[in-house]
């Protein structure tokens, strides 16, 4: 019972405190009960500062709010939410007066926990990212990750008519450099209050961020920063907020609406992360059709190179050939990548551009996370769905006598199963050595 709770961990040498030397923080669920532990660093040399319970039969971390339970009063009053990152934010907001603030607990906004606060039915979400050294560097690509979760959060709800109840508008906002909420909500109350009211709307974040490192005096600047915002604004499921930034968009470079609007509809979707993992060995592939595939295919192998693109030094390691991707110009960039042009300034334009755009939609990884591992990790599955995807064309060719005799497409068939069986042993074995050293790290 305790380790399905999360309390206790196994170990090859045994059961073993999850939670040893640590300053243990109650979580609980939105009606007030305890659903699992955070665990807060007591020694420096502890790995890991924080540490919460793992996924149980109560513990959702992505579909829960921390101190949402003693919140949602104050939420619904103010009808305003503010969403800051860790339990020691979330607390010392509350005793300077920041009733309605709630923790994400190491995240921006997931999907989940944006419907959770659609369910309260409030007008607004502000989240307050942290204005230290790391939190400044990551803002823009954390922006533009909490932007997709909200358009995928928005699609998915049907929305998109104009009259329609929208959801919850997401607003962001950094705090000064070198502070975080506890901090300031304790220093200057009255400069966080300025801060969350000053909040911009997510998209509007990230397109003021992309043009302020852009020249958008030049043409070439110019259109990289196109190639950068256009899909963003390209995937906002409201029309009019759509119609409103593609304006935005043409005042900022000249380019008329129109021709930006074309544009727009055609930019390809850049990868949002998502929790759920498909697949697992002996498991059956989902039933999608085709084209639903190929959209997940190119979403994973993006994915992968911006993982890439953001640790380049990991591209001549990484077991993956540019014919594991269908897209030409992330094949480009992996073989410029591996000749050891690391920087876009040795990259030619159009590479560039799609170097920044991948740059910027790269999550930041927890510290637990080795980029090598992550990369390791994602290739293997980018090719287990290549080869998932060959296996049920090639079985469905020979189920309709395609193929120019049966003996051959058996043939096709009997060595892709063999591939496939081969690859999931690897990624299964990545799997286990990962989770080993995560274990042994904890212990």
């Amino acid at each position: 019972e305790a380790v399905a709770a999360g309390l206790v961990g196994a170990g090859e040498r045994g059961p073993y405190d999850r939670f040893r030397d640590r300053l243990m923080v109650p979580i609980k669920d939105g009606r007030g009960r305890i659903v699992a532990f955070g665990g807060r660093a007591m020694r420096p040399d502890q790995p890991g500062k924080y540490v919460n319970s793992p996924q149980t039969a109560l513990f959702n971390k992505s579909a829960t709010l921390y101190a949402l339970d003693v919140a949602r009063a104050a939420i619904r009053k103010e009808r305003t939410a503010v969403i800051v990152e860790g339990y020691f934010d979330a607390i010392a907001m509350h005793q300077a007066g920041f009733t309605n603030t709630v923790a994400s607990m190491g995240t921006a906004l997931t999907e989940d926990q944006y419907h959770v606060l659609d369910a309260v039915r409030i007008e607004r979400a502000v989240v307050a990212f942290d204005g230290d050294a790391a939190g400044q560097r990551s803002a823009e690509a954390r922006g533009s990750e909490l932007a997709r979760q909200v358009q995928r959060a928005g699609s998915r709800a049907g929305r998109g008519a104009v009259a329609a109840r929208t959801g919850v508008a997401v607003y962001v906002t950094v705090l000064p450099n070198d502070t975080d909420p506890d901090d300031l909500a304790r220093r200057d109350p009255d400069r966080m209050r300025e801060l969350l009211g000053e909040a911009k709307p997510v998209l509007e974040f990230v397109i003021d961020r992309i043009a302020s490192r852009s020249d958008l005096a030049g043409p070439e600047g110019r259109r990289r920063f196109l190639a950068e915002a256009l899909p963003l604004v390209g995937d906002e499921p409201d029309p009019l907020t759509r119609e409103l930034y593609v304006g935005t968009l043409s005042r900022l470079t000249g380019v008329e609406q129109e021709s930006l609007r074309r544009e727009a509809a055609a930019a390809p979707s850049r990868p949002t992360r998502t929790t759920q993992d498909t697949g697992g060995r002996g498991a059956k592939p989902p039933d999608w059709p085709p084209d639903v595939r190929t959209k997940q295919t190119a979403s994973l192998e993006r994915y992968v190179m911006a993982l890439l693109t953001r640790f380049p030094e990991e591209a001549a390691r990484a077991d993956l050939a540019p014919t594991d991707l269908d897209d030409p110009d992330l094949r480009a960039l992996l073989i410029e990548l591996r000749s050891g042009k690391h920087s876009t300034s040795d990259l030619p334009a159009q590479l560039a551009a799609t170097a920044a755009a991948l740059s910027a939609s790269a999550l930041e990884l927890g510290d637990e996370v080795e980029p090598g591992r992550e990369i390791e990790r994602a290739a293997l599955r980018l090719r287990e769905q290549n080869l998932r995807r060959r296996f049920e064309d090639a079985r469905a060719r020979l189920a309709r006598g395609e193929g120019g005799g049966a003996g051959a497409l058996d043939g096709e068939v009997a060595q892709l199963a063999s591939e496939l069986d081969e690859l999931m042993k690897r990624r299964e074995r990545s799997t286990v050595l990962q989770a080993a050293d995560l274990e042994q790290r904890i212990e």
